[in-house]
C-alpha cells in the first residue's frame, strides 16, 4: 500500500518528532487527558509510531511468517478461521490517527476483517520458488500506520495438497507471543469450521487498548520515576557501544539486511547444561545468555557487555491470551572485569535477570532517555546484540499451526532482516538438544565470520558444561579442525 502521510513533513515537524522520541518534549498524555473513544498508544507502540514518522515507513518493523501446509487443506475453513481471529482481537484491525497536537491514538476499524489473499501458483514451472517470491514481496509491504490495514494474510496453492500460508503485520500490533496466540486460535477455529461449527473459544477478558490504558495509569508519576531510577543506576558509567570485529565499515544508515547461520547444541551437551543450570538455581535462558556474554567479551576484549533481551510484558492474567505489542526490550549488563569463572558469571547473570524482571515495566525508550547514550542512527541505542531462548518444543510454543491432517512447518522464503549486529535465537528441541540460528547484519559481517562465531559459541557451551569453574578467558572455543589449522597448518607455514 502506498503511503499517503507523512510524506510532506516539514523540517520543524521532523525536529518535533525527534525531540519527542528522545524525551525532550512532554511524554504521552495520561489516560485522564485522553477521550474515551481515543485510547492512547501503549508506550512501546508510541515509540514505533514516532520512528515510523521519522523513517517514512521503514520495513525494519515488519513481522512476517509463513507456513508450508501439506495435506488435504480446506481453504475456505482456513479463511473463516483467519477472519474469526481478526474479529476477536481488535488490535488486528487497528490503525493510528493523531489529534491536533500530533498526539497519536488507536482507531479500530469496524469494517469486516480481510480474509486470505489467494494465489494459485500450481501451473508455474517452480511453484515453491513462486511462493518464496510471494513471501518476500509480502514481507516488503510498506504499511501506512495512519490508514491501515496493518495486518495481511495470504494463501498460495502450489498443488492439490500443497499450500503456503503467510502473514505480515506491523510490529506495533504483534510480538513473538502474539504469533503463538494467533496460531493457536486459528488452529482451534479451523477445527470447528471444517466441521461446519462455530468456534467455541471463550470470550476475551480484555483487548489490547485496555492494556494501553492500564499501562498509562500504572506507570504514571512516582512509580515510573522509581522504576527508571533502577536502570539509571544499573547502567551508570557502562559503555553503551560494543565494537564487534567487523568485515565492513558500519554504514551511516543501516540496510537491516541479515544473514542466518544455524546453531545446534547436541542433547548430551544440553543435558549437562541443564544440570549446571539446576545447580545454580538459574534458568536455561540465563545459562545461554551468560555464555553469549562471555564469548562476546572474548571477541571484543570488553569488560562490560550489554545484551538486549525480550520480556513478555503480559504481567496480568487478563492480558496473557491477547495479541498485541506487549514485548519490551531490556539491556542486560554483565561485568567481566575480574575475569570470573563461568559459574560466577552465571550467578551474576541470574541476579541481573531477576532484577530486570522486577523492573521490566519500564519501556525501553524511557531507559534510553534516562541513560542518554550517544545517539547514532547506525546503531541500536544501549545494545547492538540480542539474545533469546524459548523454552518448550510444542507446536503452540513455537507458533506452528495444528490443522488436523494437514502437516504444517515453517516456510523459509530465503530473506531475513535484523536491527542488530548479532541476534541469537535458541529454542529447546524435542530430542533434548538446543537449536536455533544466529542472525547477523550483512552490512558488517560476512557469512564465514558469523559461522565461526557460532562454532565458538557451541564450543564455549560444551566446555563450560563439563567444567563451569574455568575463568572466561580460559574457556576453549576452538574446534578440533580450527586447532589443527592453527597449530599444524599455520605452524608448519611459519618460518
Amino acid at each position: 500500500m502506498a503511503r499517503q502521510e507523512p510524506q510532506e513533513l516539514t523540517q520543524e515537524a521532523r525536529e518535533l518528532l525527534r525531540r519527542r522520541l528522545e524525551g525532550a518534549v512532554t511524554a504521552a498524555p495520561t489516560v485522564a487527558e485522553a477521550a474515551p473513544r481515543r485510547p492512547p498508544l501503549s508506550l512501546a507502540q508510541r515509540r514505533l509510531w514516532f520512528i515510523d514518522r521519522l523513517t517514512q515507513g521503514s520495513l525494519a518493523y515488519n513481522v512476517a511468517a509463513s507456513y508450508r501446509l501439506s495435506g488435504p487443506l480446506d481453504p475456505d475453513a482456513l479463511d473463516s478461521a483467519v477472519r474469526f481471529v481478526a474479529r476477536r482481537h481488535d488490535v488486528l484491525r487497528t490503525h493510528f490517527e493523531a489529534d491536533g497536537d500530533a498526539e497519536p491514538y488507536q482507531v479500530v476499524s469496524e469494517a469486516p476483517p480481510r480474509g486470505l489473499e489467494r494465489h494459485d501458483l500450481s501451473a508455474g514451472d517452480d511453484p515453491s520458488e513462486g511462493a518464496r517470491a510471494l513471501a518476500r514481496a509480502a514481507a516488503d509491504t510498506q504499511f501506512d500506520l495512519d490508514r491501515g490495514p496493518l495486518f495481511r494474510t495470504w494463501l498460495a496453492k502450489l498443488g492439490p495438497a500443497d499450500h503456503v500460508l503467510g502473514l505480515v503485520v506491523h510490529h506495533t500490533l504483534f510480538d513473538r507471543e502474539s504469533l503463538e496466540v494467533w496460531a493457536g486460535e486459528v488452529s482451534a477455529a479451523y477445527a470447528a469450521y471444517v466441521q461446519h461449527l462455530e468456534p467455541g473459544l471463550a470470550p476475551l477478558p480484555a483487548q489490547y487498548a485496555d492494556y494501553a490504558v492500564w499501562q498509562h495509569r500504572s506507570m504514571a508519576g512516582p512509580r515510573l520515576d522509581a522504576e527508571t531510577r533502577h536502570w539509571r543506576e544499573r547502567l551508570r558509567g557502562v559503555p553503551s557501544i560494543l565494537e564487534l570485529p567487523a568485515d565492513h565499515d558500519r554504514p551511516a544508515t543501516p540496510t537491516y539486511r541479515a544473514g542466518a547461520v544455524p546453531v545446534a547444541v547436541p542433547g548430551a551437551v544440553a543435558a549437562d547444561l541443564r544440570k549446571l543450570t539446576e545447580a545454580g538455581q538459574a534458568s536455561l535462558f540465563m545459562t545461554g545468555l551468560a555464555a553469549f556474554q562471555g564469548l562476546l567479551s572474548r571477541y571484543t576484549a570488553s569488560a562490560d557487555v550489554i545484551v538486549g533481551c525480550p520480556f513478555n510484558g503480559r504481567t496480568q492474567v487478563r492480558f496473557e491470551g491477547l495479541i498485541g505489542f506487549f514485548a519490551n526490550s531490556l539491556p542486560i549488563h554483565a561485568d567481566l572485569g575480574d575475569d570470573p569463572s563461568f559459574a560466577e558469571l552465571l550467578r551474576r547473570t541470574r541476579e541481573t535477570m531477576l532484577e530486570a524482571h522486577e523492573h521490566q515495566d519500564v519501556p525501553f525508550d524511557r531507559i534510553v532517555q534516562e541513560v542518554a547514550p550517544p545517539r547514532d542512527l547506525g546503531r541500536n541505542p544501549l545494545f547492538q546484540v540480542w539474545f533469546d531462548l524459548s523454552g518448550g518444543s510444542t507446536d503452540a510454543a513455537s507458533g506452528l499451526l495444528g490443522l488436523g491432517q494437514v502437516e504444517a512447518s515453517f516456510f523459509n522464503e530465503g530473506r531475513v532482516r535484523t536491527r542488530f549486529d548479532l541476534e541469537l535465537h535458541l529454542n529447546e528441541e524435542s530430542g533434548g538438544g538446543l537449536g536455533g540460528r544466529l542472525l547477523y547484519a550483512r552490512d558488517l559481517l560476512e557469512d564465514e565470520t558469523a559461522r565461526t562465531f557460532v562454532d565458538h559459541y557451541q564450543a564455549f557451551l560444551a566446555a563450560v558444561a563439563v567444567n563451569p569453574h574455568q575463568r572466561i578467558s580460559e574457556v576453549p572455543i576452538f574446534s578440533a579442525d580450527q586447532l589443527r589449522t592453527i597449530l599444524v597448518d599455520w605452524g608448519t607455514a611459519a618460518p
